[in-house]
């Protein structure tokens, strides 16, 4: 099976994505000492879509990508829904929030996609 976490970075590594980031790159999980704007992402959960002869052939995943900054994010969201979107990914929801704790903006994309065991 494709991974799907390699296949995710490479989409969200995109020159048009980092070069609107603040560290030049995409976080999986948590950033450490990121610098604003930033990205992170996870997947927040995944289950088997299709089978074939009681095996697994495809798996939806359940991605989440937030950006957090100090002001305005719109570029870089609409960037981020952008590549995904090209890429065959379905948005099922997004959020805007504020965090408190870090004083920053954040926005909270979720997507779905499915891929084949090949």
């Amino acid at each position: 099976m494709v991974n799907a976490k390699q296949y995710i970075r490479n989409i969200l590594l995109d020159a048009e994505i980092i070069n609107l980031t603040g560290d030049k790159t995409v976080h999986y999980i948590h950033a450490n000492n990121p610098v604003a704007p930033y990205v992170e992402y996870l997947f927040y959960d995944e289950n088997g879509a299709e089978y074939e002869e009681g095996q697994e052939i495809e798996t939806s995943f359940y991605l989440q990508v937030d950006i957090f900054n100090k002001g305005n994010y719109t570029d870089l969201e609409n960037k981020i829904k952008e590549k995904l979107l090209n890429a065959g990914f379905e948005r099922s929801m997004a959020a805007d929030l504020y965090e408190n704790e870090t004083q920053l903006y954040h926005k909270a994309m979720r997507f779905t996609f499915d891929l084949e065991e090949v």
